[in-house]
């Protein structure tokens, strides 16, 4: 059974850079699928790869490949990590230099011998995911040509492979390069030792986290994933609900392991924001807001309204209603949207790094339904609008998910 292309190209968008780079050799040396040669460069300097074009003659005619793993969520501007590389220039002046003299300009297309450039085709790997096609064409792809026109490195064909780009054209070979990386060429291990066990956990390492940077080193952090832990996580998210937890409690919880309850496309995390407008607020008041999150895919942010496991139905002249502190909930994020639309609050949550154009709206209240799921979709659709209500059931469920997820990878031979 194959995986699903959001859930490959999030994992592979997730890896650090030695596993991007791993990852990359795998997918163009042992699952490419022009069955050419693909090497390093080493002479020229690390991350530079060489693919031989088999249509060229003796194989003559070259494609060079640059991995640019690049932290972009951490810059507010993408131009500023782009526009200036020293390391970048370097290679492409040593690219420059190696293909003009030592292993000659020209080389022979087979099987008219015409000549053409030794240096055919030049792309640039980067580990980029879900970035809108208008940051590529706007963006990404000037400030790539801006460097070659730089080094004076001019190649006949140039172009950009993505963690999206590698998914889309080649959907087996990623698979499978991912999960023989996990299976044969893991990063490293965990040593644990407790009182009541000892374990040896593989792990494989994710990129930076945007937002969360170390006091001592003022380095990002580098999270790790050990799928028993996650699967831990789930037993405790699952206790703190069956135990009726305080609000403030599951939300203490939740912004502690975001990334294992919401999902790998949120790279950041606030809580407890306050939004001193109390001029736009229907009783005057301050209010402030549970979770806000960053969806890496969107680029933009989104609130979770985070509530107790009450019930969510009741009965109103023998029929399901939906309970009143459902929609006193949904009230209260209607009022702050209110205030989150006004310009000069964008301006000012900007300067914190929260820039959004209209967050999307989320009330997470309640466990199972007490009516069928039928019906509760229908009430919901009915009463609340521009609000998607999730309840805890669903989000352990997606959970257990994405952990079955990682396992069967895991478990699948390349």
């Amino acid at each position: 059974m194959r995986m699903k292309k959001s859930l490959l190209k999030s994992l592979i968008g997730h890896l650090s850079r030695e596993g991007f780079k791993l990852f990359v050799e795998e997918l163009f040396g042992r699952f490419g699928q022009s069955g050419e040669p693909f090497y390093a460069l080493p002479d020229i300097g690390e991350d530079v790869y060489c693919r031989e074009l088999l249509d060229s003659y003796g194989g003559s005619i070259h494609a060079v490949y640059l991995l640019h793993f690049s932290p972009i969520e951490l810059f507010k501007d993408p131009k500023k990590i782009l526009a200036s590389n020293p390391s970048m220039t370097a290679k492409l002046r040593k690219i420059r230099s190696t293909y003009s003299r030592e292993l000659g300009q020209w080389g022979m297309v087979d099987p008219m011998l015409t000549p053409s450039r030794k240096l055919n085709e030049l792309y640039f790997l980067s580990n980029y995911v879900g970035l809108p096609k208008a940051t590529y064409n706007k963006i990404i792809l000037p400030s790539y040509r801006k460097i070659l026109r730089k080094t004076k490195v001019y190649p006949h064909i140039f172009g950009t492979g993505t963690c999206d780009s590698f998914v889309s054209k080649n959907p087996v070979g990623s698979e499978k390069a991912l999960t023989h990386l996990l299976l044969q060429r893991g990063e490293g291990v965990s040593i644990y030792f407790g009182p009541d066990e000892q374990r040896v956990d593989r792990f494989f390492g994710e990129k930076s986290l945007a937002g969360v940077i170390s006091l001592v080193s003022r380095m990002p952090y580098q999270p790790i994933i050990l799928l028993k832990e996650k699967e831990e996580v789930i037993h405790e998210f699952e206790h703190l609900i069956r135990t009726n937890a305080k609000e403030s409690e599951i939300e203490r919880f939740i912004t502690s392991k975001y990334k294992d309850i919401f999902g790998p496309r949120y790279d950041r995390i606030e809580s407890q924001i306050w939004l001193r407008f109390p001029q736009n607020d229907i009783a005057g008041k301050d209010r402030r807001l549970d979770v806000f999150l960053r969806n890496s895919v969107t680029s933009d942010w989104e609130l979770y309204e985070i509530k107790r496991a009450i019930k969510l139905t009741c009965t109103y002249r023998d029929g399901p209603v939906i309970a009143s502190e459902v929609c006193k909930a949904a009230q209260q994020i209607k009022r702050y949207e209110k205030i989150l639309s006004q310009d000069y609050v964008k301006r000012k949550l900007a300067e914190d790094g929260i820039e959004y154009c209209v967050p999307i709206l989320h009330l997470v209240i309640g466990a199972k339904p007490e009516i069928p799921h039928e019906q509760w979709r229908c009430l919901v659709n009915a009463n609340i609008k521009d609000i998607k209500v999730i309840t805890f059931d669903e989000i352990v469920k997606d959970m257990e998910c994405r952990v079955t997820d990682y396992k069967n990878l895991l478990e699948q031979q390349p």
